[in-house]
């Protein structure tokens, strides 16, 4: 047995002994079999190796949607700052430590937890059937969700293009990724949320979504798959 398949064996272990309620989906050890489930499913978390049989983690960062929280594993530290700069929500060391692993859980479920509170806040104060309620810096303007045709981050600000102009929100885009229902719109990257049924054309080799108005948005790497598995159903 290969030393990359015994950590994954070991990692599992641990996992079931921290994490019994997790559910491991898949566990493979080279970047062309990780990126095959990458491309078919979402994940809520990613234990990702720097090193594998055909490349390395990193190869794989393109593939992974920004929801889903990435873990690093590496028997090298100097690894750990490149970790970080790529977005990784955590970093262990090999031999993994349990409580190490233990923390890196806690801290995931503690913003899993904050999070699915702030949705429930907001939907529950600010979204009323098939309207929405956009907090600006002077009040609450409700408008008709089927309205909005795109939203932009703007630094902590977030700009809500609708059929009728446009609005400024004191939440950011973020808040908004929770709020928004999920069969209407879809984040195609880190600044852009889009109403889906406002597409007009995706060009893929441009990575780049025309809507029915004529404006155009770019699509990320890491959401291009995600997004044409949401246009083939429209």
């Amino acid at each position: 047995m290969d030393d990359v398949k015994l950590s994954r064996d070991g990692l599992a272990v641990l996992l079931g002994e921290t994490f019994p309620e997790a559910e491991i989906l898949n566990s493979v050890g080279s970047v062309a079999d990780a990126r095959r489930l990458l491309n078919s499913e979402v994940y809520d978390i990613v234990f990702l190796d720097i090193q594998l049989k055909d490349g390395i983690g990193f190869d794989l960062l393109d593939d992974i949607p920004s929801q889903t929280k990435v873990v690093f594993i590496t028997a090298y530290e100097n690894y750990a700052i490149e970790a970080i700069r790529n977005g990784a929500f955590d970093y262990l060391l090999k031999p993994i430590n349990v409580e190490e692993l233990n923390n890196c859980i806690q801290r995931i479920r503690s913003i899993s937890e904050i999070q699915a509170q702030i949705k429930s806040d907001v939907s529950t104060q600010e979204i009323y059937q098939d309207k929405i309620g956009i907090s600006s810096l002077d009040g609450i303007d409700y408008i008709d969700v089927d309205d909005i045709i795109y939203l932009k981050a703007d630094g902590k600000y977030t700009e809500i293009i609708t059929r009728n102009g446009k609005l400024v929100s004191s939440k950011n885009l973020k808040m908004f990724s929770f709020i928004l229902n999920e069969r209407i719109f879809v984040r195609v990257h880190n600044s852009y949320i889009v109403n889906i049924s406002l597409i007009s054309r995706f060009k893929k080799d441009e990575g780049m979504l025309i809507l029915k108005d004529g404006t155009a948005i770019s699509v990320s790497k890491s959401r291009k798959d995600f997004l044409l598995k949401r246009l083939v159903h429209i």
